[in-house]
């Protein structure tokens, strides 16, 4: 599916140029409008797309972040990409995600994948800030972390406190939790990684147990890629807009409306 040829469309290309200008983006990238069940892939697709065109060099490497929409980005990627391009990941627990490949070991390239591709060998969340410290010593914790941090290209999907099974997957449970969550400001995540509505990284207790990029990092990155759409993303999209943690964006045409002032 190729969702978008130059000058093909010309009503979504100037929604793209808005979207441009009204958040100082190096690039917007539209998909149709579809429906829910059918946005997640559209978006995986559009994401592969992107980096099938965009790729700055034969020796890209490429940063893939945590979630259903991003893992799908390589399950779309078409053979064009150059054999010399890698992956790395932005955070532990993607293999969560990656399931279908079987890692060699871990912190090892993939099998069963066209690129190697360095999984950092940890979960998203551990137990304790100890813990935590620990594993971020660990030599090939290290290395991947910082391959990562240099990536040419890094893909992310941004969370919203309005989707549980993201949510949970964090493992928090229960909705007293949520609502914690809620009062102490937060709209959205990246990578586990809370904001508020103005874009700010909220100080709490399981920040301190993640082991992931962090938002301060990401803004400071070559290109980080937002790649999320659909009602419940909005107010979590606006935030990291404004926090400046992505550079471009990718995301479906209805959402993209809504991120613009009305007319």
């Amino acid at each position: 599916v190729t969702f978008h040829i130059s000058g093909e469309d010309s009503e979504m290309m100037d929604l793209e140029v808005q979207l441009k200008e009204k958040w100082d983006l190096r690039d917007v990238f539209l998909t149709p409008g579809v429906s829910n069940e059918e946005l997640k892939n559209d978006l995986s697709m559009a994401g592969a797309q992107y980096l099938e065109m965009n790729l700055p060099s034969e020796e890209s490497l490429i940063a893939l972040g945590w979630g259903e929409t991003i893992s799908g980005i390589t399950r779309n990627l078409g053979r064009v990409i150059p054999e010399k391009t890698s992956f790395v990941t932005l955070c532990g627990g993607v293999m969560h995600y990656l399931s279908e490949h079987t890692p060699t070991n871990v912190g090892t390239p993939l099998s069963g994948f066209l690129y190697p591709f360095h999984v950092i060998p940890t979960p998203l969340m551990v137990g304790s800030p100890e813990l935590r410290d620990q594993l971020l010593n660990e030599h090939e914790v290290q290395h991947v972390m910082n391959m990562a941090q240099l990536a040419d290209i890094a893909m992310v999907g941004i969370g919203s406190l309005k989707t549980s099974t993201e949510f949970e997957g964090f493992g928090f449970k229960s909705q007293k939790e949520l609502d914690l969550l809620k009062k102490r400001g937060a709209v959205g995540e990246m990578h586990g990684e809370y904001f508020n509505s103005v874009g700010e990284p909220l100080e709490l207790e399981h920040h301190h147990r993640l082991i992931s990029i962090r938002l301060e990092t990401l803004r400071k990155m070559k290109h980080v890629v937002g790649v999320a759409g659909g009602p419940d993303k909005i107010e979590a999209l606006q935030a990291a807009l404004k926090g400046g943690f992505i550079h471009s964006l990718i995301t479906d045409e209805m959402t993209a409306r809504t991120l613009l002032p009305s007319s």
